[in-house]
């Protein structure tokens, strides 16, 4: 049973710019690579403990992004679960320890509304900020 309350502005009724927004990682503990990358704009705490009930988390967590935008928000989600490879979660089977990881995008990368494309800017602003992050051997 998934919890709709959890979903961030699932029908898109934030205005652009609407800020109050964090980007947040869970991980392995131990690892410096994170398993799911996530937004939300409720308080961490309460957002970490949903995790827990639904068996996602399992190890620790960290903000990556804090009191952004809703487009800043999802452009910096997908930026991350591309950058970190987290889409590996399966659709259509239960969240649990094994299958933990994202399973849909941020948002919907061919969309063509003002909020499609304000997404889609600021995930490539975030995409090559994070690409400007890698070490480049020539």
């Amino acid at each position: 049973m998934h919890d709709s309350n959890a979903w961030v502005d699932p029908f898109g009724l934030d205005p652009l710019g609407t800020s109050g927004y964090s980007v947040y990682a869970l991980y392995e503990n131990g690892s410096s690579t994170p398993y799911y990358i996530g937004i939300t704009k409720q308080d961490i705490d309460t957002r970490i403990s949903q995790h827990i009930e639904s068996g996602r988390y399992t190890g620790t967590h960290e903000i990556l992004k804090n009191n952004v935008t809703i487009e800043q928000a999802r452009g910096w989600e997908q930026a991350y679960m591309e950058y970190y490879q987290t889409k590996t979660g399966i659709i259509g089977e239960e969240i649990s320890s094994t299958n933990k990881g994202n399973k849909i995008n941020s948002f919907d990368k061919s969309r063509t509304d003002a909020r499609g494309k304000a997404f889609y800017t600021e995930y490539e602003k975030a995409k090559a900020q994070l690409e400007g992050n890698k070490i480049k051997c020539h």
